[in-house]
């Protein structure tokens, strides 16, 4: 029996739905469906009724499913205490976001932390979402930093983790400044007009999903023309610069490019998204310094 077995289970219930749960745990669904196969094979019987839609637990499943939970979370509890009892003096907790936060969110966020907390001595792994993800799932990661919106794709809401909210992103869209120093785009009032759009990949990135399913609501895709697709929002704001087209952008992000000229925030408050940046980690985590340190991110979001 592997661990990545009782996380898939995990997943699954979560999602109620193969493809979903496969997606989230970041393989092919015919390999997540072996492996749940597997974890049957060893129980003994089959844990999951595939006859209904969604997909429930089988008596046996039920049974199961809450043991699951308990070995899942006393496995990465005796991980951390093995890893707290360790001699190094100056542990490295570890970190996983999104290339967009570690860059432009976090380095503040840790700052404010660190007035409550004392010095933190810090691992970052920057990755897409389902990366990011992925890494605190399997536990090279203690804490996972993403941002969290309601038509965004969902993470981490069930199975061993919890989460505290512990910022806001805007998204804005921007373009590039002429030599006129105005916008070279804005959102054209004849929706037959398109503008040149610099999109996000929608297979392994967050704002691709987001963005397709707000913009799609919001009647916006029909005055957009993709002329560029990249699943990193550096890229996307380098396009804009350079005068290639609109993005949407954290607008953490273009702060400082906005005070020099370079890009414009263009539509009204109807074009912005704003989002949830929250903190996950793994249940069980709450003696040692990362207990220590989610009670003080705790402590932190009190103060504002």
């Amino acid at each position: 029996m592997e661990l990545n077995w009782l996380e898939d289970l995990l997943e699954l219930v979560a999602t109620r739905n193969f493809s979903t749960a496969a997606a989230a745990r970041n393989i092919s669904q015919s390999a997540f469906s072996r492996r749940i196969i597997a974890l049957e094979n060893w129980v003994g019987t089959p844990i999951i009724d595939r006859s209904t839609y969604p997909i429930q637990l089988t008596k046996a499943g039920a049974l199961f499913l809450p043991r699951c939970r308990d070995i899942v979370t006393e496995i990465y509890r005796v991980q951390t205490d093995c890893q707290q009892r360790s001699d190094d003096s100056h542990k490295l907790i570890k970190f996983s976001t999104f290339h967009t936060i570690g860059l432009f969110f976090f380095p503040d966020w840790l700052r404010s932390l660190e007035l409550v907390h004392g010095k933190i001595y810090v691992s970052m792994h920057m990755d897409n979402f389902h990366g990011c993800i992925e890494h605190l799932s399997v536990g090279k990661s203690d804490f996972a930093i993403a941002y969290d919106h309601q038509d965004g794709p969902a993470v981490l809401q069930d199975g061993p983790f919890e989460r505290l909210k512990i910022g806001t992103e805007i998204i804005i869209p921007v373009s590039g400044a002429t030599v006129d120093a105005t916008p070279i785009f804005q959102f054209p009032e004849e929706k037959l007009v398109k503008i040149p759009f610099l999109s996000y990949s929608w297979d392994d990135g967050y704002f691709g999903k987001l963005l397709s399913l707000v913009l799609a609501r919001q009647n916006i895709f029909s005055s957009l023309s993709t002329v560029y697709e990249t699943s990193l929002a550096e890229g996307i704001k380098r396009m804009a610069i350079a005068g290639h087209g609109i993005g949407w952008l954290p607008l953490s992000s273009v702060t400082d490019p906005i005070s020099r000229g370079e890009l414009f925030q263009i539509g009204g408050a109807e074009h912005m998204i704003e989002m949830d940046v929250c903190i996950f980690r793994r249940k069980g985590n709450d003696e040692g310094e990362l207990g220590q340190l989610w009670n003080a991110i705790g402590n932190l979001n009190s103060q504002k």
